[in-house]
């Protein structure tokens, strides 16, 4: 009888720890495209007003904002620098490719920056980085329309699922 309830406890542990992991990729999705719309705005400026070249904007941006995205810029400046390939596009790839695991929806939005800046004049830049973050701020609201409701619920909906199962199994 005991082995069944410890085994109920890992079950209700385990789903829940599911739902509580689903929360936890949810905020960091939210937060990633906070800091990518951060970087957009930076690097805008840096265009706009310094005409920074984008291997140097990138290693600046990099070094301005530290974690995942960070990492990812640092990485972009240095494939731009060794020209492995002619377009930002490929670079950005690799870039992705040698930093790892990332959120879905900012992967997407950082290959639609790779696809749109580098590729026209300095007017054609700033619409593309203007089109990013406006994709980037619709993703937040998304992400952030009743987040707390629906996270709790996530939790909940996994503890839930856990203590049925564990019903069931006992």
């Amino acid at each position: 009888m005991i082995f069944k309830l410890i085994g109920a406890v890992f079950v209700v542990v385990g789903c829940g720890g599911i739902g509580f992991l689903i929360a936890a990729n949810h905020r960091f999705e939210e937060k990633n495209l906070r800091q990518l719309i951060g970087i957009l705005d930076y690097m805008e400026c840096e265009l706009q007003y310094r005409m920074t070249p984008l291997p140097e904007l990138c290693r600046q941006a990099s070094k301005e904002f530290s974690g995942l995205l960070g990492n990812i810029f640092h990485e972009l400046s240095v494939e731009m620098d060794a020209q492995n390939s002619s377009d930002l596009e490929s670079c950005m790839s690799v870039a992705l490719e040698r930093v790892g695991k990332l959120p879905t929806l900012t992967r997407e939005e950082l290959l639609l920056l790779g696809r749109t800046i580098g590729r026209f004049d300095m007017e054609g830049q700033l619409k593309g980085l203007e089109s990013v973050r406006q994709e980037c701020r619709r993703q937040v609201e998304t992400l952030s329309y009743n987040r707390d409701t629906r996270l709790r619920s996530y939790q909940t909906l996994g503890l839930c699922a856990g203590a049925a199962l564990a019903i069931l199994f006992v």
